[in-house]
């Protein structure tokens, strides 16, 4: 005959059974809480690293853009006081100044000498490119109002092209501007941000003598144009009607 299990003894199993399922659970959550948090903390580095990197292409986008505009307002202009040849446009690989009409310098247009120039941080973190103006004078004056177009661990530099396409790594004593300026940026880990570089194109390409008119070479393409209308009128023009031969 077998024993009968006591109310006692049947209660105590039931709570032996009620210990374990809980400890099991709680394993199954802490668990899954791991889980989520792993994932949780991925999510937010992603979701922060992916916010600084739209944050860093709009800066890109803006400096670029802003600088962008100031060569579209380059002026082919002799250094005042001197009877040179060449344009007020120097340039290398981390900086470059030229004449701009801006219309926040002096004249009726606004004439301004604008710098670009690629500079250190202090805590050597990265770089800044840093834009400053000053007035178009015969005795260098200091540039003022300096405004960061970019920063961060980047590095940046500039080429220039030519009338031809070509690229150079200088523009000084020309007497033209150049067709076009390059704009590299590269990466905390050396490598390029875009693709190709950024060409930013400058206003016609004339010399400092067509702006004047001092040029009598026929390069400029106001000379250009009044020659092939001379050329024009010279030639003899036959008003006669061939469907009306004899």
């Amino acid at each position: 005959m077998k024993p009968i299990a006591s109310a006692d003894s049947r209660s105590n199993l039931r709570a032996g059974f009620a210990l374990l399922e809980m400890l099991a659970a709680l394993a199954i959550a802490v668990a899954l809480f791991a889980i989520l948090a792993q994932f949780s903390n991925q999510a937010v580095h992603n979701w922060n690293r992916g916010e600084s990197s739209i944050a860093a292409m709009e800066m890109l986008t803006r400096g670029l853009g802003r600088l962008g505009t100031d060569l579209t307002l380059a002026l082919p202009m002799r250094p005042p006081g001197t009877d040179s040849p060449n344009v007020l446009f120097t340039g290398d690989n981390n900086q470059m100044m030229f004449v701009a009409a801006t219309g926040f310098g002096a004249g009726d247009r606004g004439v301004e000498l604008i710098s670009v120039s690629v500079v250190k941080e202090d805590d050597g973190s990265g770089v800044a490119l840093v834009r400053q103006r000053g007035p178009v004078t015969t005795v260098p004056t200091p540039l003022r109002d300096p405004v960061v177009l970019m920063r961060g661990r980047i590095q940046v530099q500039f080429s220039y092209r030519d009338a031809d396409g070509q690229t150079v790594q200088k523009w000084t004593d020309q007497r033209q501007l150049p067709k076009a300026v390059a704009v590299y940026v590269f990466g905390a880990t050396g490598l390029p941000v875009f693709p190709v570089p950024v060409l930013l194109n400058l206003p016609t390409n004339l010399a400092a003598s067509c702006l004047s008119g001092d040029d009598d070479s026929g390069g400029c393409p106001t000379q250009q144009r009044q020659q092939q209308q001379q050329q024009q009128q010279q030639q003899p023009q036959n008003t006669k009607n061939p469907n009306n031969e004899d």
